[in-house]
């Protein structure tokens, strides 16, 4: 692996992940390749338990936790590489006022050439079921 391929690794899983936050379509679609692989579970209120693939729906899982949830912010600490994977840790937030939800979380990628083609986010989904219902 060329050196300086780690960093932009890194930068690129940061990238996506300010592009979750803001769901912007054109900087996922970038960032990832067309049949991303997709694992994100989470409460069902908000429909990220299944397996799915493709940028767009990654984008359409961004929109709906900003819709149900509030706006996320993902705040990550820690990067570890391996090869073409890279695991990052830190911790994810969503607010919709007047409240907030925090989590540690790890997101989890595995890249072909400079693209992102695995997405996977762990997080506490039954702190966020307990969040997603005390909004009703």
């Amino acid at each position: 692996m060329p050196e300086g391929s780690q960093e932009a690794m890194n930068s690129t899983l940061a990238r996506l992940l300010r592009a979750i936050t803001e769901v912007d379509s054109s900087t996922i679609e970038e960032c990832c390749t067309s049949e991303v692989k997709l694992h994100v579970p989470g409460a069902r209120d908000v429909d990220l338990t299944r397996r799915s693939q493709g940028s767009e729906a990654l984008t359409v899982w961004a929109q709906t936790v900003h819709d149900l949830c509030g706006m996320t912010q993902f705040a990550m600490d820690r990067y570890f590489e391996n090869g073409c994977e890279t695991m990052s840790v830190g911790m994810i937030d969503i607010e919709r006022l007047p409240r907030r939800f925090s989590s540690p979380c790890a997101v989890h990628v595995r890249f072909e050439g400079s693209r992102i083609a695995s997405f996977q986010l762990l997080l506490d989904t039954y702190a966020l079921e307990r969040f997603r219902g005390g909004m009703d």
